[in-house]
């Protein structure tokens, strides 16, 4: 399967996005400036979990997945770091604490995105200074596209 980009998305979906988002983001932000830097990265998650529970956002830690294949469902799972149940689509938030993005980070959530069709993935790494890094995709199943926004 191939994943294309979309050049752009249309203002007033990317305008929605972000409100859908909005209130995750700031959790977000807050848990980087209150840890401090260098911590691993199972400590930034867990206190993510924390403060979006706080926030009454009832987050799932380590969110279980069973594919299907031809049909079945597999015994096998993909392990999210959080996943936020939403009426309009569930969203899922990947950690990391590392030096540097790769797109070995990215392709993990966009397996995710792709294996449990969820339409909307969160990238944080927490590691970056002075701001955390966060990077926020959509997942348009109909046509096979992720996008930033």
């Amino acid at each position: 399967m191939i994943i294309k980009p979309k050049e752009k998305l249309d203002n007033s979906i990317k305008e929605e996005l972000q409100k859908y988002v909005y209130d995750i983001i700031g959790v977000i932000q807050d848990v980087h400036s209150e840890l401090p830097q260098g911590m691993p990265e199972y400590l930034y998650q867990e206190a993510l979990n924390i403060a979006l529970a706080q926030s009454g956002l009832n987050p799932v830690k380590e969110y279980q997945h069973h594919p299907e294949f031809r049909g079945q469902k597999m015994s096998s799972y993909l392990k999210m770091d959080i996943m936020i149940p939403r009426n309009r689509g569930n969203i899922i938030i990947e950690c990391k604490a590392i030096e540097k993005l790769t797109s070995k980070e990215y392709q993990q959530l966009f397996s995710y995105l792709i294996g449990t069709k969820f339409p909307i993935g969160i990238l944080v790494n927490f590691h970056a200074y002075p701001k955390v890094v966060i990077h926020r995709f959509y997942y348009d199943q109909r046509d096979n596209t992720i996008t930033t926004f």
